[in-house]
């Protein structure tokens, strides 16, 4: 406290203006909007490595029906309903790719017994962004019978039994 001119006390404490307030309030708004922008990549990374991890257990799964062939093992379409899969534990391993931005095919040789199969799913990520194609390429994540898993940027056709990287 200190005296004015009239000797009447004056209170010297001071609180933050409105003015320094507003802008405190709009630097963390700047703040928090450049850390959420910076995590959408990342985002679809882990959403990604997840479904990297579901076609694993998918392959296990298959490898767990092979008795000389994987007749038991279901074929899958590009824009198959996960809900109609009858086997439980390959139902919920779909449902989960597809939460995750996936979808789940599933491919085995047209004739004879199937002594080979094909998982595949989109990815999240995209290459060759640019300003003429802001889009980008999808990318596929996909693994075969014969051990074989990686991503290509090319859509495995109906046929195809093994990955072609």
């Amino acid at each position: 406290m200190i005296k004015n001119q009239k000797n009447n006390l004056i209170d010297t404490k001071s609180g933050f203006t409105l003015i320094e307030m507003l802008v405190v309030v709009a630097v963390i708004g700047i703040l928090s909007s450049v850390v959420l922008t910076a995590l959408g990549p990342a985002r679809d990374k882990a959403k990604d490595t997840r479904i990297q991890e579901e076609l694993a257990q998918v392959r296990s799964f298959a490898e767990t029906l092979y008795d000389g062939d994987y007749d038991a093992l279901p074929v899958l379409s590009v824009g198959s309903d996960p809900n109609n899969i009858a086997l439980l534990d390959l139902k919920s391993l779909a449902v989960s790719i597809k939460s995750q931005g996936g979808e789940l095919v599933i491919q085995k040789p047209a004739s004879g017994s199937a002594t080979k199969y094909l998982i595949y799913s989109n990815m999240n990520a995209k290459t060759n962004v640019t300003q003429a194609n802001p889009q980008g390429d999808l990318v596929f994540y996909c693994r075969d019978s014969n051990g074989r898993s990686g991503t290509t940027t090319r859509q495995p056709n109906g046929n195809e039994v093994e990955c072609q990287f």
